[in-house]
């Protein structure tokens, strides 16, 4: 297919007018479209892919939401955490057992400490990471116009459908990231809860 047409959320203002001037070209013209050769609606499954990828579109948009919905609930988690771990785990008292005589005992409880704020850190970035994520693009609405419109409806659908293709592409990618961020945050949290829980039951 031509050159993708697509916008970023977060596209530099900068360079909108000639964004959208190309966004316009590129919809105008597509060389994988054969518009001397259009074959007849209904003999083709065009509109059961339209519906596919507009499906597929809108899971994908869901996505995204979910992923930073349980984002925003892990942070309000981690907020409260925050008080145990400064409460219970004192990096003064850690850093005391440094000079202590160092025990089998001693020792677990310096890395169950030091374990403690690494997980909670580990956790915090991961959790940013999926929120901040970079912003998924959308179809630029701004590239339609009157020529677009007098186009041979085949010849549209079959455009929207490569367009709408290539954008899900890109938000799976970007979702994989999120799930991969996401992952981590949780197994950070757990790393977290259980070097405190092991750090504060050795006295």
């Amino acid at each position: 297919m031509g050159e993708i047409c697509r916008q970023e959320n977060n596209s530099d203002n900068s360079h909108e007018q000639n964004d959208n001037k190309k966004d316009s070209e590129c919809l105008a013209s597509d060389s994988s479209l054969d518009t001397d050769n259009v074959p007849i609606e209904a003999n083709t499954a065009i509109t059961e892919y339209l519906e596919v990828v507009k499906s597929e579109y809108n899971i994908e948009r869901a996505k995204k939401e979910s992923f930073e919905s349980r984002a925003g609930i892990i942070l309000t988690l981690i907020g409260v955490f925050a008080v145990f771990i400064l409460e219970m785990v004192n990096l003064n008292e850690i850093w005391s057992l440094f000079s202590a005589t160092l025990t089998f005992w001693i020792l677990l409880k310096i890395v169950s400490g030091l374990s403690v704020y690494g997980g909670f850190i580990f956790t915090v970035a991961n959790v940013f990471h999926t929120i901040s994520t970079k912003k998924q693009a959308n179809f630029e609405v701004k590239s339609i116009d009157e020529s677009l419109l007098k186009e041979v409806r085949m010849t549209a659908l079959a455009r929207l459908i490569f367009v709408y293709r290539d954008i899900i592409i890109e938000h799976r990618k970007l979702n994989e990231n999120r799930a991969k961020s996401f992952k981590k945050s949780l197994l950070g949290c757990i790393i977290s809860i259980v070097a405190l829980i092991i750090y504060s039951s050795i006295k």
